[in-house]
């Protein structure tokens, strides 16, 4: 049985923890009953979630030496402390498969943020291959339906607009002035 100290909060896929939702029809008056397994919040600076004096302390196996041990199912995570020789053993093999990578390791980043990282790398590769499969141009825009006299009042109005900005960015900037709240 391997045992792991929470450092970070997670969500943990825990057997046995449900979310039950009932509805009632007007009609007839029955009950529809449905349940969800959902997994379970813990989070470690909340001491009321801990089942060791150290912390929260899980496992992935049932022990009867260790019965407060929250049993969780699927693989550990970067943030949970190994305190056995088989969960050093689960996480070093998580490691060294270039599953996941530790936060130390990762440029200041969290395991999330490498996770997101990677995400958009392969959004920017998949990109890059769209655009190179695609050899077509951009579609050709007529602009008979524009009529030149609104065309040139827009600019003005766009033009006076942008001077009324640079005069109001002029007296935020000027000392001494306060704003009104």
């Amino acid at each position: 049985m391997a045992r792991w100290r929470l450092r970070d909060a997670h969500y943990l896929a825990v057997p046995g923890i449900e979310w039950e939702y009932k509805e009632s029809d007007r009609e007839t008056g029955r009950q529809a009953r449905k349940v969800y397994e959902v997994p379970l919040y813990l989070n470690p600076t909340w001491v009321q979630d801990w089942n060791d004096p150290d912390g929260i302390v899980v496992s992935n196996r049932y022990d009867p030496a260790h019965r407060r041990d929250y049993v969780f199912v699927g693989s550990p995570t970067p943030d949970m402390e190994p305190l056995d020789d088989e969960a050093t053993k689960i996480s070093q093999g998580f490691i060294d498969a270039g599953a996941w990578i530790h936060p130390i390791d990762s440029l200041n980043m969290t395991y999330s943020e490498s996770r997101l990282s990677d995400f958009e790398r392969e959004i920017a590769q998949l990109w890059a291959t769209q655009m190179a499969k695609s050899d077509k141009p951009l579609p050709n825009v007529s602009l008979q339906g524009v009529d030149p006299k609104k065309f040139e009042a827009l600019n003005e109005q766009v033009k006076a607009l942008m001077e009324q900005n640079a005069k109001m960015q002029a007296q935020l900037l000027e000392p001494g002035f306060r704003r009104r709240v």
